[in-house]
């Protein structure tokens, strides 16, 4: 393996325990009981600095502000399964 690989598949490993966070998050804020539990706590604190911002952008237009559901986090995972589709062509 030379320099870029590795490399690759570090960020490519990054992406996807993100990803993995992104989904942890997802299930817990479905079912109230999960959502003081610890593991939601550390994706929350882990990807909200990501989402966060994504969604104060979101609401500047109309549109978004209508919506029903956060379509920041949809947003968010499209970009990360883009990233990762990217990365894994160097491996």
């Amino acid at each position: 393996m030379d320099a870029l690989s590795i490399f690759a598949w570090i960020i490519y490993s990054i992406i996807s325990a993100f990803e993995l966070l992104m989904l942890v998050r997802a299930i817990c804020s479905w079912v109230a009981y999960f959502r003081e539990s610890f593991i939601y706590k550390i994706a929350y604190t882990i990807t909200e600095p990501v989402l966060g911002p994504v969604r104060e952008l979101f609401m500047r237009w109309e549109f978004m502000r209508r919506c029903p559901i956060d379509l920041s986090f949809l947003a968010v995972f499209l970009l990360i399964q883009v990233l990762g589709s990217f990365f894994i062509r160097f491996m």
